[in-house]
């Protein structure tokens, strides 16, 4: 009989694929060179912003061109579920909420909030906020906008049917659109198929809720950004 030879194993270390380091500013660290030190200025005030007659990055003047009249255009279409519910205020008399998904002309999977409240007073319109986030969270792109409902655009159920789009929020919008302005349209179908007129709304509702059920949000905007917050842009340079 053939004696058995014994089998041994031993743990191994397999190389690391090599990574660069992580960039970062220069540090203020007591211990730095000198060097280093020689790089850090001594201020004598803090900052401030200041301002000049005109920056035409930030607030363009004059007729877009063709090709920048293309890239300002923005479209999207949402579908989700929409409610009508009591104001949280006493100054409210309704507040409407919308949430859905669909795709754009910037994006071909994103999301969508959009929230209306109507006053008690008739004399102001109803006015409210949008968000569109982009499902690319590697892009960091969220657009906001300022919206109002046209005048006597609420249906006979007190839904808003065609809002008006007077601002991007920069204090929302991130990414592409951290910094720029805005437009444009929203238009508002109630039902499972876009475009059915007067759509009732579900008998099945939650305790509370005024009024619920199937809505398409279409986006129409002229959607203008300045160009340099795109985080993605550089992925190619790594000198």
């Amino acid at each position: 009989m053939k004696r058995r030879i014994s089998v041994c194993f031993f743990p191994g270390l397999d190389r690391c694929e090599t990574r660069l380091l992580l960039s970062a500013g220069p540090s203020a660290s007591p211990h730095a060179s000198p060097a280093a030190s020689a790089l850090h200025q001594r201020f004598t005030q803090a900052p401030s912003n200041t301002t000049i007659p005109l920056n035409q990055l930030l607030t363009p003047t004059g007729v877009p061109t063709a090709q920048e009249s293309r890239r300002e255009t923005y479209r999207a279409t949402f579908v989700g579920q929409y409610m009508l519910g009591p104001g949280r205020f006493s100054t409210e008399a309704s507040n409407f909420y919308f949430a859905g998904v669909g795709r754009s002309t910037v994006d071909l999977h994103s999301d969508t909030q959009l929230r209306v409240i109507r006053p008690t007073d008739p004399n102001i319109l109803p006015a409210g906020e949008v968000s569109v986030f982009t499902r690319n969270l590697d892009s960091n792109t969220q657009i906001g906008w300022d919206i109002v409902a046209e005048p006597n655009s609420l249906d006979a159920y007190g839904r808003p049917t065609k809002l008006r789009i007077y601002s991007l929020d920069v204090n929302v919008s991130s990414g592409i659109y951290v910094e720029g302005s805005s437009q444009g349209t929203i238009q508002i179908h109630y039902g499972p198929v876009p475009h059915t007129p007067n759509f009732s709304p579900s008998s099945n509702r939650l305790p509370g809720v005024l009024s619920q059920g199937t809505a398409t949000v279409v986006i129409n905007a002229q959607l203008y950004g300045i160009g340099t917050t795109f985080n993605l842009r550089n992925v190619d340079y790594n000198p």
